[in-house]
């Protein structure tokens, strides 16, 4: 594939997966996803799937099916508005399909998040935000942030590799004054989602918009009110911070989640991973 016809690939493919990503809530198909990506459906369906591996299709069902296991878990609604909040059309679709899924019912996967919840609880109980080496959480309200990213799927294992591409696109591209804020985008839980489907996105705060180029997107990531967490220790050694706070502090504090995924706020040169001076600020989106 040459290296031009690539690139337009790419851009078509970040837009398609921002607008899906957008999108869980609604029944969108093939048509409207490639129409937003600026090729015809035909040509779409087989450029994504050979980039991103899925069909678009497989690809907004398994966003679908893990926000609504992350809401069974983290908020008190019915399994029936769950259902309309994830897209489905009706309560039964969404039952089946979960089932096909996940080889359980929403019914019987909220009770076993409830027993995890206790259970985490328990095994917490001597542990404090010391032992894990968090600061107590600030609440804050944080302002909207232009960022350039990269999209990358897999192992976290390669996000300096993300970081290094993203640098190198910024010397050449922006009128840097200085090294930019940087920052990583976590859009799922290592306890639903197969670590090849994993996404993250390894951004830098620009000032304006952007034009997206190739595998460099362009986004805005709205402000609002998050319960900040900070924590000095290597990125590999992040799952213990995560599970605490979304299974401890989340309750202990009842915070509300918003539709958004958490932020990883980065103040320490690369390397990420391997590094444990690394300072990170965990924002959570809470309402």
């Amino acid at each position: 594939m040459q290296k031009e016809t690539r690139t337009h690939y790419l851009e078509a493919v970040n837009r398609a997966i921002e607008f899906i990503e957008a999108n869980t809530s609604r029944n969108i198909g093939l048509e409207e996803i490639a129409r937003y990506a600026f090729l015809s459906k035909y040509h779409f369906h087989r450029i994504f799937k050979s980039i991103i591996g899925n069909t678009t299709k497989d690809y907004l069902t398994r966003l679908r099916l893990e926000k609504s296991a992350l809401m069974l878990k983290n908020s008190t609604k019915t399994i029936n508005q769950i259902a309309y909040d994830c897209g489905y059309a009706s309560p039964e679709t969404f039952m089946r399909a979960f089932k096909s899924f996940f080889a359980t019912t929403p019914t019987l996967f909220r009770e076993s998040t409830q027993q995890e919840i206790v259970h985490k609880g328990i095994l917490y109980n001597e542990t404090s935000f010391e032992t894990l080496n968090i600061a107590p959480p600030e609440i804050v309200e944080k302002a909207s942030v232009h960022l350039a990213y990269i999209r990358q799927f897999g192992s976290y294992d390669k996000i300096d590799q993300s970081f290094q591409r993203l640098f190198l696109w910024a010397t050449e591209h922006l009128p840097l004054q200085q090294v930019p804020e940087t920052l990583g985008i976590v859009h799922d839980n290592l306890d639903l989602t197969e670590e090849s489907n994993l996404r993250f996105d390894a951004c830098i705060v620009v000032p304006q918009e952007i034009q997206a180029s190739g595998e460099i997107g362009y986004k805005e990531v709205k402000g609002g009110k998050f319960a900040v967490f900070r924590y000095q220790g290597a990125f590999e050694t992040f799952y213990p911070v995560y599970d605490y706070i979304y299974n401890v502090c989340l309750f202990e504090y009842k915070w509300e989640l918003r539709d958004e995924p958490a932020l990883e706020w980065y103040y320490s040169p690369q390397p990420f991973y391997g590094s444990q001076q690394l300072v990170t600020d965990f924002y959570l989106p809470i309402i």
